[in-house]
């Protein structure tokens, strides 16, 4: 059964600002969370996404929450600083 990704309103709003292509890294690499929803690491130091799960999509980092069979993307962070 795919687990269901349901967005936070001003994540999506971001992501919806980002040019084409990284829209692109983000997306292939949420619809494998579709099938495998924990297959990231979990977030253990820091204060504000602590126990969320991560990854690296080109120059974002995107954090999520899984619970039952539903991704719930929380977070979307620049992976460097300019």
């Amino acid at each position: 059964m795919k687990a269901r990704i349901i967005w936070a309103d001003p994540v999506r709003d971001m992501f919806l600002l980002l040019p084409g292509f990284e829209q692109e890294e983000i997306l292939t690499r949420l619809e494998m969370l579709t099938h495998f929803p924990q297959m990231y690491p979990v977030r253990m130091k820091g204060r504000r996404f602590r126990r969320h799960r991560w990854f690296q999509a080109g120059n974002w980092l995107v954090y999520y929450r899984v619970i039952d069979n539903t991704v719930y993307i929380r977070g979307l962070w620049p992976s460097r600083i300019p």
